[in-house]
């Protein structure tokens, strides 16, 4: 039979337990508590920043889509201008720089805005001729608001709004001279002149055109092709 001193012991240690015990129980519960208000804080700060997201998405969607109206409509004013108008410098200039922000804007969205793919010829007629191939425009664009662009508002040209379109003199920065004309060129199989000016071309996917300087008889037809 344990004497008294024995029961004390197996008491004290009994009680050492449970007293432990209970200290690891409250650390835990402490614990627990506190990952349990730190997952609220962190459920209230993803819920605060899915909100945000949610409205910044929208303002950024809503923008890509102002910008795309605003493309439109400076295409527009700038398709009815003549070059040495005022006004003409500063809106090619932002047009062609609205463009490009505009498809940056599209990719880094992950909304790609629809676009097409033009190739363009300039041929200078002294044996330098440079392409923009694949060259992404806006749809709705003609053959002279595409070429303003591309060359970012580097074109000399007279409007007509009786016959609605523009007489180019000048394309990326060389003029036609007395004996030389700018002639504007549509592929569909091989190289023809325009039926229409550049105005009157409306460009799709794969559009090929062509801008050559050259040379013309007494009917005014091209003594050169691309």
């Amino acid at each position: 039979m344990p004497s008294r001193g024995s029961l004390y012991g197996i008491v004290a240690v009994f009680l050492a337990l449970m007293i432990v015990s209970s200290s690891f129980a409250l650390y835990y519960y402490g614990q627990n508590q506190q990952s349990s208000s730190q997952s609220q804080v962190y459920a209230m700060e993803l819920s605060t920043a899915l909100a945000s997201y949610r409205s910044l998405s929208g303002s950024f969607n809503s923008s890509l889509s102002d910008y795309g109206q605003t493309l439109t409509l400076l295409s527009s004013a700038v398709a009815g201008l003549n070059t040495s108008s005022p006004a003409y410098a500063n809106a090619s200039l932002a047009l062609a720089s609205l463009w490009s922000s505009y498809q940056q804007l599209s990719i880094s969205s992950g909304r790609r805005a629809l676009t097409y793919s033009v190739h363009m010829l300039i041929d200078f007629g002294n044996g330098t001729r440079k392409w923009f191939n694949d060259t992404a425009v806006q749809p709705g664009w003609n053959g002279y608001v595409a070429t303003l662009v591309l060359l970012k508002g580097n074109v000399k040209a007279v409007w007509y709004p009786e016959y609605g379109e523009h007489f180019v003199t000048g394309v990326d920065g060389v003029s036609s001279t007395s004996s030389t004309s700018w002639f504007f060129w549509d592929y569909s199989g091989n190289w023809t002149v325009a039926s229409t000016g550049a105005d009157g071309l409306q460009v799709h996917n794969g559009t090929s055109i062509a801008w050559t300087l050259c040379g013309y008889d007494a009917s005014f037809n091209p003594t050169c092709s691309p």
